[in-house]
């Protein structure tokens, strides 16, 4: 029964085709009307979904764990948390070196349905065994050949951030503890060394002297610390290089967290305009004099980022690779624990060095 007059709602609707009548009678008799509503389907577009997982879910200090992950009706993914940047919508990647003790990977995926996230953890115990590991180099007496190795597609002279840990030994002459520059001759442009830096003990008196200081090796000058090396201890050491408009600027901290025992050099603007004719990131040996420069000691905790890191961030990596976003997103190498059979790259940036010849530094370890 309805009014003679009126509105109503026709409630929800399902069905393609409702058809509504009415009726009315009146003295002179009936008639009625009907009105058809056509119910068209609604289009469901899915929201996506996002799977991830890690294995293993726990490693030891250094160690990486394998990413695999997964997602429906996405077009787009990006990475966050102890990861970061654009993915794919299915993929896998190795999480790198890691040190720090809880580390969560998210993906975030986005599609005309909306979006989703998932996550996965990986937590960090010290090493079972308590021990790390390093590469143990003779020094000069040690080869007529050479015992290094190489990048020979290096990151960007300028700007870059290197960090490593080195314990040196007494020898006479030089050291390398690694140079960036030709991987041959020294003077590679017909006439002056160009385009190369370093950073390691520096003989006094020079060549052969036995006694040390430390030096930034820049255009073919010396620049020394006014301190004399300590043999036998561990130094934590920091190179920062950058340039700008006041020119080519090079920061060695040489025992870090100790930010005053710095040495620090400008070259002018003009100064490593010209790449190398074979650019070369090289550790353990000089490449221009082979078996005359090798580092007499171990080196271990290698970092290599292709920014110029901040102080404060430098610090921050040194106690977790990968923990600042500056450090997390420009980390080019990173191997904490190398071994003569072990050198490849752990940041997942997949910078991976290769030995020079067959002779190889010999293994470290230590607690």
């Amino acid at each position: 029964m309805r009014a003679t007059a009126g509105t109503a709602s026709t409630g929800a609707l399902s069905n393609p085709s409702n058809v509504f009548t009415l009726t009315c009678t009146g003295t002179g008799g009936s008639d009625d009307r009907s009105v058809t509503v056509t119910v068209t389907p609604t289009s469901t577009t899915p929201a996506p979904t996002v799977t991830i997982n890690a294995n293993p879910s726990s490693v030891t200090s250094g160690g990486s764990s394998n990413l695999t992950w997964s997602s429906t009706d996405a077009t787009s993914c990006s990475a966050s948390g102890a990861w970061s940047g654009s993915r794919p919508t299915s993929g896998s990647a190795s999480t790198g070196a890691l040190s720090a003790a809880n580390n969560t990977f998210t993906l975030s995926c986005s599609g005309a349905g909306g979006s989703a996230a998932a996550s996965a953890s990986v937590s960090v115990t010290g090493s079972s065994s308590g021990a790390t590991f390093g590469l143990d180099f003779g020094g000069n007496d040690s080869t007529t050949g050479t015992v290094r190795f190489r990048f020979t597609n290096p990151l960007a002279q300028y700007p870059a951030t290197y960090m490593w840990r080195v314990l040196p030994r007494r020898q006479s002459g030089y050291y390398t503890a690694f140079f960036w520059g030709n991987d041959g001759t020294f003077f590679w442009d017909g006439g002056n060394p160009n385009s190369y830096y370093g950073a390691h003990p520096y003989p006094q008196p020079a060549p052969n002297g036995s006694d040390h200081k430390w030096e930034i090796s820049v255009n073919g000058r010396d620049y020394l610390s006014p301190e004399w090396v300590e043999y036998g201890r561990w130094h934590t050491q920091v190179l920062r290089v950058w340039s700008d408009g006041a020119g080519k600027h090079h920061e060695y901290f040489w025992d870090w967290p100790n930010t005053s025992r710095v040495i620090r050099t400008t070259e002018d603007v003009s100064y490593a305009n010209v790449r190398p004719t074979n650019a070369a990131l090289t550790f353990g040996d000089a490449p221009w004099a082979p078996s005359t420069e090798i580092m007499d000691g171990v080196m271990r905790g290698i970092q290599v980022y292709s920014t110029l890191l901040s102080v404060a961030d430098v610090g921050a990596e040194i106690a977790s690779p990968k923990s600042t976003a500056a450090g997390a997103s420009n980390i080019w190498y990173l191997n904490l624990n190398p071994t003569p059979t072990d050198i490849s790259d752990k940041s997942g940036a997949g910078n991976n060095p290769q030995w020079v010849g067959s002779e190889r530094a010999r293994l470290w370890s230590g607690q």
